[in-house]
């Protein structure tokens, strides 16, 4: 892991940017990958380990892929190396926050929104997908599942009570079964979560965070979202996203993996809190 400072942070970026406002820039809650400062006009991303670091470099070329091919807008980032060789992502801000849940969301204007998510990931889903570089895209989907299977074996299955790693494993071999060489392959988010929606005076106004977006299976996005907003919300979807009860069954296999990434986050990064907040959803699931 990077060694990690917040104020040299700060006082790098502002002298890298010219910019001493960023001294006193907000700092967002940028989850386990970046710090994320906010100077009202500009949004800026330092990673905190090295794969956040190369996520980075790799989303500046997804979204030059994906630039004005979409029908809300994302980000049109810049990257700048500091001093420090650490990179760093600036872009204009876009209006709007983070949707986080549904909580002031009801009525017509809820049905409006599931809307346009899901027109939003239907013209995402139907991107050819040599849109992105297939240098950086795997030659087989599945793969990443069964490398996933052997490393939660190793690493996460010995700290769960015995019934509970049976489980687990158990799912990820028919899941693996069950879809073989037939996964579905499209662009997809890779991280289609309630805080990367962001929304301006009740109208999606932006998606944001595109590290990982990659070629995969559509599910997954909708996955992310139902962790995020429910099961029936994704249902108000299927007006304007068809076929997503086809795809209940995958879209349940990769909400249960979520806990094992947070478990195998902390391992990796030394995160105690996202290590026992996925071993508590895992006991508790």
């Amino acid at each position: 892991m990077m060694n990690f400072d917040l104020h040299a942070n700060l006082s790098e970026i502002a002298t890298a940017l010219r910019r001493p406002e960023i001294l006193s820039a907000v700092v967002l809650e940028g989850g386990q990958n970046n710090l994320v400062l906010d100077t009202g006009e500009l949004i800026i991303r330092v990673p905190r380990h090295d794969d956040a670091s190369r996520d980075l470099k790799r989303e500046k070329k997804v979204l030059a892929a994906l630039e004005d091919r979409l029908p809300l807008p994302i980000p049109n980032i810049t990257l700048m190396m500091l001093a420090s060789d650490n990179v760093m992502a600036v872009h204009k801000k876009l209006p709007g926050t983070a949707l986080l849940n549904l909580a002031r969301v009801s009525g017509p204007a809820l049905q409006q929104l599931a809307d346009k998510l899901g027109a939003f990931l239907l013209a995402l889903h139907a991107l050819p997908v040599n849109v992105l570089d297939p240098a950086d895209e795997p030659d087989d989907p599945l793969s990443e599942w069964s490398e996933l299977l052997a490393e939660v074996d190793s690493k996460v299955l010995p700290l769960l009570p015995r019934d509970t790693a049976m489980e687990v494993r158990t799912k990820f071999e028919q899941f693996i079964a069950n879809y073989g060489k037939h996964l579905p392959k499209a662009v997809i988010h890779g991280d289609f979560g309630t805080g990367n929606i962001l929304v301006d005076k009740g109208e999606v106004s932006g998606i944001i965070d595109f590290g990982g977006c990659s070629i995969g299976d559509p599910a997954y996005d909708l996955a992310s979202l139902a962790a995020g907003l429910g099961d029936d919300f994704l249902t108000m979807m299927g007006s304007s996203y068809l076929g997503i009860n086809a795809m209940r069954e995958r879209i349940g296999f990769y909400r249960s993996t979520f806990p094992l990434l947070d478990v195998l986050f902390g391992l990796k990064h030394g995160e105690v809190s996202a290590l026992h907040a996925g071993l508590e959803a895992l006991q508790r699931d």
